[in-house]
């Protein structure tokens, strides 16, 4: 009966193995979907339409900094946006909720600890909505789901708790702080009539996304386009009855 050496390296080798195949089976069971390369069915993350008009979306906010930062440019351009609040941050920048709203911009709900697997999926997004609520004296409407995953139970109940699931179509890939160039490119090259654009205005430092805003704005206005909030989005949508 022949005897096996694990050495080491082999050992290593093992483990390695394990960890990403516990990753894959972790991914599978866990998400319905990686939002910017398929679509889930009942979920928004586009309107079906022809007029050139798109949707500027921003996660894990509110910051202290990059916020205003990003607030101000829109001001600027005379852009409404999208923003996607965590509840714990919420909690800590009440007055920069009350800015986005005085604004005119549409605060969506992104969880209240930005955690991927979302054991407490009810109870975060409810925490998340009263701060918002406490701040504004509106609720949200649109949920976008951590990392964009979700599982079919999941989609379910977030339906039945009065919510869209709302996820993207442009990836601006922000998250990854790829430069200002490949921000600005990673948008432009995928931009279409009706498409919802995902940006970060929090979680990490946002300094490229705040120098690439006013280019992305630009580029597209020149390419004759117009911003629109979610809620305005989805007045264009012919398809808009696959959401209910």
């Amino acid at each position: 009966m022949p005897i096996y050496v694990l050495t080491r390296r082999k050992l290593i080798l093992c483990l390695s193995l394990v960890i990403v195949l516990g990753g894959i089976c972790y991914l599978t069971a866990y998400s319905l979907t990686t939002p910017s390369i398929v679509r889930a069915p009942g979920t928004y993350y586009m309107a079906h339409t022809r007029e050139k008009v798109v949707a500027l979306t921003f996660d894990d906010g509110p910051d202290p900094i990059d916020t205003p930062a990003v607030l101000d440019i829109l001001k600027e351009k005379g852009v409404r946006a999208t923003f996607f609040v965590l509840g714990q941050a919420a909690q800590e920048n009440p007055d920069l909720l009350k800015r986005l709203a005085k604004e005119g911009h549409e605060i969506g709900n992104h969880s209240f600890n930005h955690d991927y697997r979302q054991q407490r999926l009810l109870t975060e997004i409810n925490r998340t909505d009263q701060e918002v609520y406490a701040a504004t004296g509106t609720h949200t409407y649109f949920y976008r789901p951590p990392g964009g995953f979700l599982t079919k139970w999941q989609l379910e109940s977030i339906k039945k708790n009065g919510q869209v699931v709302a996820l993207w179509s442009v990836d601006s890939k922000d998250w990854r702080n790829p430069g200002v160039n490949q921000i600005v490119k990673n948008v432009l090259d995928n931009v279409f009539p009706g498409a919802i654009i995902l940006l970060h205005d929090g979680g990490f430092q946002r300094t490229q996304t705040v120098k690439s805003l006013a280019k992305i704005i630009d580029s597209l206005q020149r390419q004759g386009y117009r911003f629109v909030t979610l809620s305005e989005l989805k007045t264009f949508d012919a398809g808009d009855s696959e959401l209910k």
